[in-house]
């Protein structure tokens, strides 16, 4: 499969639409350290996109 180059708001699509634990798999099958630091990287951007999301849906006092 040939890779894909996203622009920056395609990338946050479909990261937005993809599961934590596809990405977690893609952190435990990478081929080297610098692999997984970057799955790391895009699993905590994910992580903290949907938490955001939470947090503004439910008006919380900051």
């Amino acid at each position: 499969m040939k890779d894909k180059l996203y622009k920056a708001d395609e990338l946050m699509h479909v990261l937005e639409n993809t599961s934590l634990t596809d990405i977690d798999q893609k952190i435990l099958n990478a081929k080297n350290h610098n692999e997984q630091a970057m799955w790391w990287t895009l699993y905590n951007l994910v992580l903290q996109q949907r938490q955001l999301k939470i947090i503004n849906q439910k008006k919380f006092i900051r």
